[in-house]
Formats: structure tokens, sequence, C-alpha cells
């Protein structure tokens, strides 16, 4: 594995990592895209350590900062932040398929990271997959009963010392992200299958107040086909963002597994 500092992007201000293996043995990279504000090594270096765990597996891949984020540059000032990031996501795709003789590529990302991927591989048909950590999620029926039950079964166990919150289990978020509204993420997974390109959605027990099950995942889109392009893992005791080693490790091998299975 060797990794180099590059530069791309509107006179070159877009500032990445790339993640080459030893002996590349497939014709396919990884773009990991930014989750919120978080720099190109990912919340607790989450996509460094899958950009290293994936060139085991012969994938090169590329994690950068959006502009204004880390290392970056703004390149398009004053741009709408949607279609800035979809410039940038462009400019990523150009200088990998410029660089390297590339069959394909995937995009993979965690909550907006999950949802500026799956946005852009709608426009860009370069895009033949995304990976989606805690996305757009959506309370379905049944979804209420299961989360009654796993707080009755919490009270429980707490009310007898077997379960002990989180001590920052009641601060609020850093961020308020509004995910996908159902409407449009239904669109663009349509669009996005319509040519053949592959899905994995990954849920973590961070999403518990939207998603609780993996069955979920199908009611959510009830007119859409979710056939053999579609892969679901679905994490309960993880956190959003894999405090612990032993949980980014359990994360990394699902996505290295799948991505390896294609």
């Amino acid at each position: 594995m060797k990794e180099s500092c590059c530069q791309f992007g509107a006179e070159r201000q877009l500032a990445g990592i790339l993640t080459e293996p030893d002996a590349p043995t497939r014709r396919a990279a990884v773009v990991l895209v930014s989750a919120g504000i978080t720099p190109k090594f990912g919340p607790f270096r989450l996509y460094t350590e899958l950009a290293r765990r994936l060139s085991r597996d012969g994938f090169r891949t590329l994690r950068f900062d959006l502009g204004g984020i880390g290392d970056s540059g703004q390149p398009y000032a004053g741009v709408a932040l949607q279609e800035r990031t979809a410039r940038e996501l462009d400019a990523a795709l150009d200088y990998l398929y410029g660089r390297f003789e590339l069959d394909s590529v995937t995009l993979a990302g965690l909550c907006s990271g999950a949802e500026d991927s799956l946005r852009h591989a709608a426009q860009d048909t370069r895009v033949d997959g995304v990976v989606m950590i805690d996305p757009f999620a959506y309370r379905t029926p049944g979804f209420l009963w299961r989360h009654l039950r796993y707080r009755a079964k919490r009270r429980l166990l707490r009310a007898v010392g077997l379960y002990h919150p989180p001590a920052n289990s009641g601060a609020a978020a850093l961020v308020d992200y509004q995910h996908l509204a159902p409407s449009e993420s239904s669109r663009l997974v349509q669009t996005v299958l319509a040519r053949k390109a592959c899905l994995h959605f990954v849920y973590t027990g961070g999403m518990r107040e939207h998603f609780n099950h993996p069955a979920q995942l199908k009611a959510m889109f009830p007119r859409i086909p979710l056939g053999d392009q579609v892969k679901l893992d679905h994490f309960p005791d993880l956190d959003h963002t894999q405090l612990l080693e032993r949980d980014r490790r359990q994360l990394i091998e699902a996505i290295a597994s799948r991505l390896a299975a294609r």
C-alpha cells in the first residue's frame, strides 16, 4: 500500500489523499465523500482505515476535502452548496479517470456524504456503485412497535442495573442535518438502479430513531423493486461515528466484503 497527496479541480484547489495497493488487481476505485464538516480522514479516522483496508483487495481509494473543509480551498465560491458539491465530485472523477485506466468508480460516505454520493450517482454515469452509511431513513408500519419494545426492554435493564446510558446520550447534535425527502430519495434510487448501478445501505444504532429493522428498507420504497443490485447491512449495536476500534473494524469489513464480491 502507498499513499500520496494530490490536488485537483478548479486550478487544483481540492486536496486529497490517494491510497493505492502495492499491486493493483482491479480497474476500480472508491471515492470517499466528506461527512459533514469532517476532513478527509473521516470521523475517528474511519475513512483512512477504510481506504487502507480496501487497498488490500486491490482498490484505489481517493478521500478528499470538499471545498472549504480541511486542506481544500473554495474553488466554486458563490455557487450553491449542492451544485458546488456536484462540481467537486466531477473533478474527483475526472482526476481518477484521467490518471488511471478504470472500469468503475464507487462513491461512499457517511450521513450527508452518503446522500451527496447518491445524488451525484444519479447524474453521473461514470459512477456504478454507492455505499451509504446512515443515510436517509423513514419510519414505516411496524417501526413504532419495534421502537416501543426496545425502549421497554432498555428501561427494564436500567431498573435492574444492567444498562447505563452513555454520558453524552442527552447531548444535542453538533449539526442539525435534514435528510432527503422521501420523494427525492425514491427518485434518486430509481434513477441509479435503472442503469444497473449497485447500492449498499448500511445502518447503525445511531439511526435507531428512524431505522430499526432490515425489513424496513423495502417498506421505505414499496414501488421500487430492490433486487440483487441493492445490499443492506444493519448494525444496531454500533453508534453513528464508530468511536470504538472494534466497531469501525466491523463496519469496514462489511463494506470491503460487499465491494470485493462485486
